[in-house]
Parts: C-alpha cells; sequence; structure tokens
C-alpha cells in the first residue's frame, strides 16, 4: 500500500472521526467543520505557544499549550461520545476567548484586531444561526468593553470604532448566509421525507404500498419474534373486480379500492397496518394478534364490506371480498407467512368467495 494512500486514509478517517450517522448530510457537515476547525486551530495555537515558550514568555505560553490540549481532549471526545454540540461549544468559546486576548493585548505591533474577522463564519457555521447570533452578540459586548470601557491606548479611536464596524459588517454577511443555508436545508429535507412517504405509501387509496409494508413487516419479525408473541396477517382480494372496471369503468375501479381501504382502516385498531398489497389485493398487518383474532378482524371487514355499497354515475356498486389469513411461525421467513395467506385467500375464492379462510377449529377472541 502506497504511502499517499497511506495519508490520504489517515486524513479521511481524521474528518470522519466522531460521526454516529454517515447517512445525515447535516451531521456529516458538522463533523467536518468541528474537525476542520479543531485542526486549523491547534496548528494555530500550538506553534505560537512553542514560540511564546521559547521567547521565556510562561504566562503566555502556559495559555496557548493548554487550549492546545484542549483541542485535542475535544478531538478525542467528539470521536468516542459523538456529542457535537459539546464539542461545537468548546471550540468556539476557545476561538471567543483567543481572539478576545489578541484584541486586549495587540498581539504583533498591534496587529490582534486583524485575526478576529473569521469568528463570525466560525461561530455561524459550528453553532447556527440563532445560537450563533447569541454568541457574537457576547462577543461585541466584551470587545466594545476592551476597546473603549478599558480606555485601551493601543488604537486610536477611529480605528476602534473600524474595528467594531467592519466586525458588525463581516457579522451580518455570515448570518444571512447561515440563515439562507439552513431554511434550505430544512426545505431540501422536508422535501426529501415527503418523497420518502411518497416512496411508500399507494398514491390512490393513501395507504402503504408494497415497498412499505415490507419494512413494517421486517419490523414486526424483529420485534415479535418470540413464542409469546403473535402477529398475523390479513390478504383481502376484492371479488370480481375486473367486471367492476368491464362494466363502470376505471373510475369507478379506483373508487371501490379507495372505500374498501377506508373500510379496512376503520376496523382496524390504530397499530396495525394497512397495505395496497397489488392490484385489488390489501394486506393488514395485525400485531398481537392470534390466528383466530385475524379470523375475527377479517369477518367484520368482510361483512363491512357485504353492506356497504356506494353510486357511481347513477349506478349502486355492491362490493365483496375473499380473505385469507395466516399467522407467524417463528421457523418460516415472512415471504412464506406472506404465501400462506395468499394461498388461503384463493382458497376462499374456490369455496365460492365473500367469505374468510381458514375458519379456527378454536373459540374466536372477541375481545379483539
Amino acid at each position: 500500500m502506497s504511502m499517499p494512500f497511506l495519508i490520504k486514509n489517515r486524513i479521511i478517517k481524521y474528518f470522519h472521526s466522531g460521526a454516529s450517522d454517515y447517512d445525515s448530510t447535516e451531521e456529516m457537515r458538522k463533523i467536518y467543520l468541528i474537525n476542520t476547525f479543531n485542526l486549523i486551530a491547534f496548528l494555530f495555537v500550538f506553534p505560537f505557544g512553542m514560540n511564546a515558550l521559547y521567547e521565556s514568555m510562561y504566562i503566555l505560553a502556559f495559555a496557548l499549550l493548554s487550549i492546545s490540549f484542549i483541542l485535542i481532549v475535544n478531538y478525542f471526545f467528539l470521536k468516542f461520545s459523538h456529542k457535537k454540540e459539546i464539542a461545537s461549544y468548546v471550540i468556539s468559546t476557545l476561538f471567543f476567548i483567543l481572539f478576545s486576548y489578541l484584541v486586549y493585548t495587540g498581539g504583533l505591533d498591534n496587529t490582534g484586531p486583524l485575526w478576529i474577522y473569521p469568528l463570525p463564519m466560525i461561530i455561524m457555521f459550528l453553532l447556527g444561526f440563532r445560537k450563533g447570533i447569541l454568541y457574537m452578540a457576547l462577543f461585541f459586548i466584551v470587545i466594545i468593553f476592551i476597546l473603549f470601557g478599558l480606555e485601551n491606548t493601543l488604537y486610536p479611536y477611529d480605528f476602534k470604532l473600524r474595528i467594531v464596524l467592519s466586525l458588525l459588517l463581516v457579522t451580518f454577511l455570515a448570518s444571512v448566509y447561515e440563515y439562507l443555508r439552513e431554511r434550505a436545508f430544512e426545505r431540501m429535507n422536508t422535501l426529501s421525507q415527503q418523497l420518502e412517504e411518497a416512496s411508500h405509501h399507494d398514491h390512490l387509496t393513501q395507504v402503504y404500498n408494497r415497498r412499505g409494508i415490507h419494512k413494517e413487516l421486517e419490523n414486526a419479525c424483529t420485534h415479535y419474534n418470540t413464542d409469546n408473541k403473535n402477529f398475523s396477517l390479513i390478504i383481502c382480494d376484492i371479488d370480481y373486480f375486473k367486471k367492476i372496471n368491464d362494466n363502470y369503468g376505471h373510475i369507478a375501479g379506483d373508487e371501490v379500492l379507495k372505500k374498501v381501504a377506508s373500510e379496512i382502516k376503520s376496523i382496524i385498531r390504530k397499530d396495525d397496518v394497512l397495505a395496497r398489497w397489488g392490484g385489488e389485493e390489501f394486506l393488514v398487518l395485525l400485531l398481537n394478534a392470534t390466528m383466530e383474532a385475524a379470523y375475527e378482524v377479517g369477518e367484520k371487514i368482510r361483512k363491512s364490506i357485504e353492506n356497504t355499497s356506494f353510486t357511481y354515475d347513477k349506478h349502486t356498486i355492491a362490493m365483496t371480498v375473499s380473505i385469507g389469513v395466516a399467522e407467524k411461525d417463528n421457523e418460516l421467513p415472512i415471504s412464506d407467512i406472506i404465501s400462506q395467506a395468499d394461498t388461503h385467500m384463493y382458497k376462499a375464492k374456490k369455496e365460492g368467495r365473500n367469505t374468510v379462510y381458514p375458519k379456527p377449529k378454536g373459540k374466536l377472541e372477541k375481545e379483539y
């Protein structure tokens, strides 16, 4: 493995240190910024600390080397705790103290104030718009007190005034940028969530589609994989749906699908999950439900739809459904349980439709 590749790999690992969610764009951005400013601050402060030590300026050397040590600790703190907010405050506060010190002492040849202009961008990038505004307001109070309240004679009055006004301009520009960036990110995040939601839902019936229900089925298999917890499945198919489309048109068929979905949703519990499985088929995931409970729910659905009709284009359309039920089996994958429910639904069709299969041998669970 070549040396440049090793160096590149180490750099990438450094900038990723502390990330807990690599799929979060905003978190990765914040982690990159924290590690970048952490490194820049260390490279800026440590050499000056060593030089101050060499020049026998022990108080300054102690302060600068202490900041360098805190930066190292902050890096490892973020790496192992993933608490980016605390790490952001640590770096922001260190820059705050350092730049205040440079203004107070004047730095080399009274050029200390020239270093403070990156601070608004650093603060805004690390803390965000609202917290950044508060932090910069506090910094302005400190700087104004240092320049005017202490009767600082290092700088002429006009120079002090220009420092404050120019820093105010930079702060304004940095805050506008951060505000617009945050708003744009929120809009993009909202749009992304809406697209994600749309990709998991059927646009016609507004229930889960096949992709959406698969995630719920996987969660059910994970959380209910014990002998004393059950879940069951119902597959419901609208009888003679093709005739409805042929006789009344596809718009009428769409209305039938929406009506059936609405009836099923009104019967199942809030925690149960309904999905349009495909075409005129619906799948219901019943949590904490045995085969007997699933049959009872299936009967409620069957009777409700049998007794429901609606008028479309002056035609009264009656509907019935054939239903198959199946119960979780720890020895079978979820695909086999779905296959069982599907097979039972087809057996309900063969038995004359408008029925639920299989009828349980035990007592029905009336408390469902």
